[in-house]
């Protein structure tokens, strides 16, 4: 018998599961937060040309281009650095700005949806033909927060030189995507989507080990020291974490994990605490049922008043409102 659960969004528990799950996988940090971006693939296809080429995609995705063969030149916009892309190199737009893709800086480039008009091949999802070829996916956000989350990473990631690496996932995956992109079975459109989800996540977390991450979200749930301070609080929002609590989880002294915690993530425990139950109390708003007092109490804040003012400073709207707001969005 399974208890029904006050949240809507939450999976139902059974009555003997509540004690741990010698199988479960541990909860970490990074997982944690990419829940709540709750990151979807969209479209995939094959782009290819012979130099001289340029290609302009628009603005407002999230894409994602994967070098299979030969070497691109790429310029974002608003941007002055020209990037460079070779075979087995990827390269994610995290900020959805437009760009152009070419065989060397400088060149004129034609409009992508322009291009497709009139070479795009929708039985091999391919868009032109050449000796430089690569694969061209984005993403969409579900979450509410993923503008927040999303903008503490640069505008564009280069992962450069995979296949010198045991990276043997990115050529399968790719192989995966196209079979189920040019062979539509049952379901090819949620296997396709796990699949660049994989590509998203490795990228990530790929690019965050590589040291080049800043302050935030990304740096804390990477930093082994604070990581497992970061996991209780993510686990129990509603606990009244203090900064001793939390610096006895990392086995280091209070005034040491503070700093740390400071450093890398580029705020307070607390103030980090704060935000995150603003981040779950907005995310149970959107997906849940249950009324605005009873997720305030579930986030720690046994006065509505006071829930209201904390998600307010976070927001810059009550919770009545952001939930109104996003009833009005789903009406639209």
């Amino acid at each position: 018998m399974t208890k029904k659960p006050e949240f809507y969004a939450q999976t139902p528990v059974g009555q003997d599961d509540q004690v741990n799950d010698p199988f479960a996988f541990k909860r970490d940090a990074l997982s944690d937060v990419l829940e709540l971006m709750r990151v979807r693939g969209n479209t995939v296809f094959t782009c290819a040309a012979s130099a001289p080429f340029g290609i302009r995609y628009p603005s407002g995705k999230h894409r994602l281009h994967i070098v299979r063969s030969g070497s691109i030149a790429i310029a974002a916009e608003g941007i002055e650095q020209t990037y460079r892309a070779a075979q087995g190199d990827l390269v994610l737009f995290t900020h959805g700005h437009g760009h152009v893709i070419s065989d060397q800086p400088g060149r004129e480039a034609d409009g992508l949806y322009d291009l497709a008009k009139r070479d795009y091949d929708e039985t091999r999802l391919a868009l032109g033909s050449g000796e430089t070829v690569w694969l061209c996916g984005d993403f969409g956000f579900d979450g509410m927060l993923s503008r927040r989350l999303l903008s503490i990473l640069p505008p564009v990631i280069i992962l450069k030189g995979l296949r010198d690496r045991p990276f043997e996932w990115l050529e399968l995956s790719c192989h995966f995507i196209l079979d189920e992109a040019l062979n539509p079975r049952a379901g090819a459109a949620a296997m396709i989507s796990r699949l660049l989800d994989v590509i998203f996540v490795q990228l990530l977390r790929t690019w965050a080990a590589g040291g080049e991450v800043g302050y935030g979200w990304l740096s804390g749930a990477i930093d082994s020291r604070i990581s497992g301070a970061i996991v209780a609080m993510h686990a129990e929002p509603g606990h009244a974490w203090s900064v001793t609590e939390l610096a006895e989880l990392t086995h280091l002294s209070r005034s040491a994990f503070a700093e740390r915690f400071q450093r890398v993530v580029g705020q307070t425990p607390l103030a980090y605490l704060t935000g995150w139950r603003m981040a779950r109390a907005a995310e149970l708003m959107r997906y849940g049922r249950a009324s605005i007092s009873d997720i305030g109490a579930r986030v720690g804040y046994t006065s509505q008043a006071a829930f209201s003012r904390a998600f307010k400073s976070q927001h810059g709207m009550s919770p009545m409102q952001w939930r109104q707001s996003d009833a009005d969005d789903n009406v639209k």
